[in-house]
């Protein structure tokens, strides 16, 4: 397996070009929907240049390296509408399809920084890092 280690430096380069393709699309949010931990950066980077505000979702599979089932936390109220969702990495769609069953009322746009597979409505500012294990700067420091 290989690994890609998402330093201070890429982070910036992603999350810019996760801007671009967001502000290239047009759409009016009425909030970004942050998963944490993995979204929080992302979620940040994007309210600063956006001006829309954060709603935090406490969701959490990975223990290490091994992935379990969803635990939920901090859940917010999400009304009606259109929604920015942004995560640090998208692997095999799981926790935005739990995201998107906990909030059927919702239409979300995802952005995340990293893909490991291609999925036809989910934006990543990055190429596939198939077969890849991913560190972000926040986990490793």
């Amino acid at each position: 397996m290989d690994h890609l280690t998402v330093t201070p430096e890429l982070f910036r380069e992603l999350a810019y070009r996760a801007l671009e393709i967001v502000r290239s699309h047009g759409e009016v949010y009425r909030a970004i929907l942050c998963p944490l931990r993995g979204g929080f950066y992302l979620s940040y980077f994007m309210n600063r240049h956006l001006n829309l505000p954060i709603l935090y979702l406490e969701i959490s599979s990975y223990r290490g390296k091994i992935q379990n089932d969803f635990e939920i936390g901090i859940k917010p109220d999400l009304p009606p509408g259109r929604y920015l969702l942004c995560d640090d990495i998208y692997d095999r769609g799981k926790t935005v399809r739990t995201i998107h069953e906990m909030f059927p009322h919702a239409v979300f746009d995802t952005i995340c920084l990293v893909s490991k597979t291609v999925e036809p409505g989910i934006w990543y500012a990055d190429g596939v890092a198939e077969n890849s294990w991913v560190d972000f700067f926040w986990e490793i420091m």
